[in-house]
């Protein structure tokens, strides 16, 4: 058992005091984390400490719950502390415990619409950690003192994150008022691990092996080198054969390459019905034929949701094969509602009816002749309150694991927008829609965040959204051309990240961002794909992000730290693009460790210093390599 007097325990390097129930986790002598542990027991009571523990364990039973802490080192410089509060009889007790966010930056969670690196500035109150929390969720926080936390996936998790400005990150385990289902009526228990060591390199790639799944291959490699080209935000849903043949040509006769074109909402006769509408597109087959003789590929938006109105509704209910929901008097099928009507969700726990799902789309390739799929949605956000499934799941956010898992069979050209516990695909991941503003209101500003934040959560293969935003702002269905300096400067961070993916075309606003766009999809194709490739390798090998933060080269620098205006691609090219509007000027920090080489001039720098107004005209993107 942990050496303990009356007053605390001591358990590997942490020390839990009885009766205030505060944990104090140490790395080096100094303090890394600091907690109050089940918040819900009054103050002052002192538990019965069990004597059945193991070496490296503390046991403590109060009279309302129950603690077991237990301690594993791993080599010389990785400890971990496995955490586990169970109720000892009141189902309705409240597990929760709070840690203290100050003192360290913090990484990981989830993207959201207002996206921040790092997270700590964060105002979240304690809700359910299912979507919307956030768009892309997993239960893994880092922080910069290199320590992490990662929350067992059946824990009826609740989070809240710096709730009213306390400055706490905390975790709830409960049932009642949640979307977690109880059928047995077990009582809750609130499960984590807590890892420390050296730095946060260290402990991210220990927890991206010993808690997640390393990628098993990487994704198609046309859809790195080359752009994608999507319909959706020039077109909407007005999308016809004919505008999708026009846009292809345009896309040939201005000089652009591709890597395919996703043809999106809406070309179908029903949202569900997977056949091409043929008042839209007379001669589907044909239109694809003669894209592929013009040397692109064609991918299908799709999504889960049959609506009410159309055929697959009436097939798939009949056969048992959506999502139900508990509050129904039979348990059946329970409509939602999404962006595009209301619909059944297919049940992706049923191997049956992901047989029929699946065949239905591969009918619709071996018809039409398309080579892949989009697959839009797959959040718990649009899933019937209190669902009930072929398979039961504790966790709604599981429905996701299991959706992105079906639709990667269709192999590595296939886009997801959501993940959970899906590292292991080699699938490209889409950033959510971006809106075509500057700011952090889902803007320009939040793509390098994403991107850093995706690349932590295990999900290296990023595909952007599409360059100059999805240009919302003219109404959901309709397109207003983004602003131009906008959309340059999009086009230019864009260049440097795992793939492009265009819908407003450059030569809708002029020559001169034509000739500036091509010559970024050049540099993005002969330059930063060969690197791309090389970490996407990697990422295979250790679960790295390809697109980094500067503290992977500097973990215990504070400006890396915090810097989410630069990038890096692997450890060898840093990029620090424009992203306000009316510079041409901006202050470019290179973390210590080294020198770095301006790849537009050659000068060379030394790391660990501030190079003030650095010029970036229009044109240009600050970027440099590493010496040495």
């Amino acid at each position: 058992m942990a050496a303990e007097d009356s007053e605390f325990s001591v358990i590997g390097y942490a020390t839990f005091l009885h009766k205030t129930r505060e944990l104090r986790l140490y790395q080096g002598g100094r303090v890394v984390l600091q907690g109050a542990l089940c918040t819900e027991i009054k103050a002052n009571q002192s538990p019965r400490l069990k004597k059945t523990c193991k070496l490296g364990e503390g046991g403590f039973q109060w009279q309302c719950a129950g603690l077991n802490i237990r301690h594993e080192q791993h080599g010389d410089d990785v400890d971990t502390y496995n955490i586990r509060w169970s109720s000892t009889s009141d189902p309705n007790f409240r597990l929760q415990d709070q840690f203290e966010m100050a003192g360290a930056h913090w990484y990981g969670c989830g993207t959201v619409h207002q996206q921040l690196w790092p997270i700590g500035k964060w105002q979240k109150d304690i809700s359910p950690f299912v979507s919307p929390f956030g768009y892309m969720i997993e239960r893994y926080w880092l922080s910069s003192s290199g320590v992490a936390i990662v929350v067992g996936n059946e824990v009826p998790l609740f989070v809240g994150m710096n709730s009213q400005g306390n400055g706490k990150l905390s975790f709830l385990a409960q049932f009642n008022d949640s979307p977690y289902n109880n059928p047995k009526g077990r009582r809750p228990s609130l499960e984590y691990t807590i890892i420390s060591g050296p730095s946060p390199l260290v402990v991210q790639k220990f927890v991206m092996k010993k808690f997640f799944s390393l990628p098993r291959g990487i994704p198609d490699e046309r859809m790195f080198r080359s752009p994608v080209w999507s319909t959706w935000a020039r077109y909407k849903v007005h999308v016809s054969q004919g505008s999708v043949l026009d846009y292809a040509n345009e896309i040939s006769s201005h000089g652009f390459s591709n890597s395919q074109i996703e043809i999106d909402d809406d070309f179908t006769t029903k949202y569900g019905d997977l056949t091409f509408n043929p008042n839209k597109f007379p001669d589907a087959k044909g239109m694809v034929d003669q894209l592929k003789a013009d040397h692109f590929r064609v991918t299908l938006w799709v999504h889960p949701f049959s609506n009410l109105d159309s055929q697959s509704f009436a097939e798939g209910r009949e056969k048992g094969f959506f999502l139900g929901s508990h509050d129904e008097a039979d348990g059946g099928v329970k409509a939602v509602e999404w962006w595009n009507g209301s619909g059944a969700v297919v049940d992706v726990t049923n191997p049956k009816a992901r047989e029929w799902y699946c065949g239905r789309l591969r009918d619709l390739q071996q018809e039409s002749g398309i080579d892949s799929f989009k697959f839009d949605a797959g959040e718990n956000l649009y899933l019937p309150p209190h669902l009930s499934a072929h398979q039961p799941m504790l966790n709604p956010s599981d429905f996701t694991t299991k959706y992105v898992q079906t639709v990667a069979s269709f192999g590595t050209m296939v886009e997801v927008r959501v993940g959970y516990r899906n590292q292991d695909l080699p699938i490209f991941v889409r950033m959510m829609d971006k809106d075509s503003n500057w700011g952090y209101d889902n803007g320009l500003r939040t793509i390098i965040p994403s991107a850093l934040t995706i690349g932590i959560l295990g999900y290296p293969f990023i595909l952007p959204d599409m360059i100059g935003g999805n240009a919302y702002e003219a109404g959901f269905h309709e397109t207003r051309l983004p602003d131009r300096e906008l959309y340059v400067r999009w086009v230019q961070v864009t260049a440097f990240l795992p793939a492009m993916q265009f819908s407003i075309a450059p030569w809708q606003y002029d020559e001169e961002v034509v000739q500036i766009s091509k010559r970024y999809v050049d540099l993005h194709e002969n330059f930063v794909t060969p690197l791309i490739l090389k970490f996407a390798h990697e990422a295979v090998e250790d679960g790295s992000p390809i697109i980094r933060p500067l503290w992977w080269l500097a973990p215990s620098d504070e400006q890396s730290q915090i810097e989410d205006s630069e990038f890096l691609i692997g450890d060898e090219v840093l990029v620090a693009p424009i992203l306000d509007q009316g510079r041409t000027f901006r202050d470019v920090y290179l973390p210590p460790g080294g020198a770095w080489q301006d790849c537009r001039d050659g000068a060379v720098y030394d790391g660990g210093q501030l190079l003030k107004d650095v010029s970036v005209p229009l044109g240009d993107v600050a970027y440099y390599t590493k010496k040495g």
